[in-house]
């Protein structure tokens, strides 16, 4: 044969042999993708059969120009507002409302003030918590391949599906169960603590709007007085009837009363401006509302029963009641891990043909540390509670019996005052007659007017300090002590909540 038909002839074996191993090849990854698959579908049967629901991720992100916009258009107008004026039985034939006093701004703080979205947003999480407490242990499936070097005519693969079933043991569930809804309990419970906190800054700053705004009335009318004064004093300086010495210390008593106006008014704007925002509301809305006047409108209170009440109602009380309970489940919980939970492990096998059904368990035992450090890491957190829980007893029988302390205080000093206003009122009324009488000048009767004037913002002060402290005592109780019917039961403000 020819050189050349030869090497033709090799030429062409070669080719004729890569391709029955390129066949070769294929056909055993062809029968590597089946297994691949066949195992894929195994899986994902186990996955339908246990009706695994997967979420989508929702992009949420914060658009601060937004937040503004949505802050700003808050109105004390809107439907909404009035919706839920509704549903706290606010009386409907008081719409729309004319004056706004503590009742109805409190009703505003309550629906607007972003506080109280972040407590329910606290208490959510925690409920979510919860729900996670009481879900049962996933089970977890696993499946595999394997191939046979030696399958003497059977088939070479070996192919197994299994299961995991974690069983937990010893009351483990309920346990976690308890300490769950306790800690979302004590996160509920701060709502309404938070609704307390917002109303008790609420109250105050208007009782300082409103004490503002009564002052500056009171000393316009003393700078009319005193300016008065001077003008009468300047004609009889001209005249020679009185001498510059008088005259100059009436002036320097204006001066200091108008700068007492002037820096009574200067601080209106700031004290209106705080006023608005603990209502929830933008300035702009807030200045279209008529406050209501409330000036000498304080009343008694009963101080008899109020330590009782502070030990029992406060709602930082009732919390920590409840984060005790957790940390009391918690302990339960780290006990109880002492004893192991198991794991069942059914599986089923496809070996060349023949199907094996096994049935395993396992165990991790815990003979050596018995979850000591958990235990007594536990142990010590429910020492801690037990700690805070007595100290902010002791704490609020103190600040209660310096609270107390200071309110009848106040109140006998206002006692003082109404007295001296009532004797005060006695002496200008006399000066009245005599001036009408023709007995008295025009100057004395100012000055009995003026010493009048000074009477009554004595006791504008007076009162002004007993309802500070009716204030700091309803904050130690955390009730107020009025006819309001604050919510104080955490159920009533969470379902307050807006933009859910």
């Amino acid at each position: 044969m020819p050189l050349s038909g030869l090497a033709c002839n090799i030429a062409i074996c070669k080719r004729l042999a890569q391709q029955h191993t390129a066949n070769n090849k294929l056909k055993k990854l062809n029968l590597l993708n089946a297994h691949i698959n066949r195992i894929l579908i195994l899986l994902s049967l186990s996955l339908t059969a246990g009706g695994c629901g997967f979420q989508s991720y929702i992009a949420k992100p914060i658009k601060p120009n937004e937040v503004i916009q949505q802050l700003e258009a808050q109105s004390p107008e809107s439907a909404q507002f009035q919706e839920y004026l509704i549903a706290q039985n606010y009386p409907q034939n008081q719409f729309p409302i004319k004056e706004w006093g503590l009742t109805e701004l409190t009703y505003s703080a309550l629906f607007f003030h972003p506080d109280l979205n972040v407590a329910r947003a606290q208490w959510r999480a925690a409920q979510s918590s919860e729900i996670t407490a009481t879900q049962r242990p996933e089970i977890g499936v696993n499946a595999g391949a394997q191939k046979h070097s030696k399958a003497d005519g059977v088939s070479p693969w070996t192919y197994s599906l299994g299961i995991d079933v974690p069983i937990v043991t010893a009351g483990k569930t309920e346990a976690k169960i308890a300490q769950a809804r306790n800690l979302s309990e004590a996160a509920r419970i701060e709502i309404a603590q938070t609704a307390w906190q917002v109303r008790a800054r609420l109250a105050k700053s208007l009782l300082d709007y409103q004490f503002a705004t009564q002052q500056s009335a009171v000393l316009s009318n003393e700078v009319k007085l005193r300016s008065a004064i001077v003008d009468m004093l300047q004609k009889r300086v001209d005249m020679g009837m009185a001498s510059n010495t008088e005259l100059s210390t009436a002036r320097i008593a204006l001066q200091k009363a108008e700068q007492a106006l002037n820096a009574e008014q200067g601080r209106i704007p700031s004290l209106q401006a705080n006023l608005a925002s603990n209502a929830g509301l933008p300035l702009t809305s807030f200045k279209q509302l008529v406050i209501k006047n409330t000036a000498n409108k304080a009343s008694p209170v009963q101080t008899d029963l109020l330590q009782y009440e502070a030990l029992l109602n406060r709602l930082d009380i009732r919390a920590a009641l409840a984060r005790f309970d957790a940390a009391e489940a918690k302990l339960r919980l780290e006990i109880l891990k002492q004893y192991p939970d198991l794991t069942l492990s059914p599986s089923r096998v496809f070996d060349q043909g023949d199907q094996i059904w096994s049935l395993g368990f396992s165990s991790l035992l815990s003979l050596v540390n018995k979850n000591r450090g958990l235990i007594a890491e536990a142990t010590a957190q429910r020492e801690v509670q037990i700690a805070q829980f007595e100290a902010l007893q002791a704490k609020v029988i103190g600040d209660l019996n310096q609270t107390k302390a200071d309110y009848l205080a106040t109140l006998e000093s206002q006692e003082k005052a109404s007295a001296v206003l009532l004797s005060q009122q006695k002496r200008t009324q006399r000066a009245q007659q005599q001036f009408e009488a023709g007995f008295s000048d025009k100057l004395a009767l100012v000055s009995a007017e003026l010493e009048n004037l000074t009477a009554e913002q004595n006791v504008l002060q007076s009162g002004y300090k007993v309802e500070m402290a009716k204030l700091a005592l309803e904050d130690t109780i955390q009730r107020p002590l009025d006819d309001f019917n604050m919510p104080q039961n955490p159920e009533s403000v969470a379902s307050g909540t807006r933009n859910e």
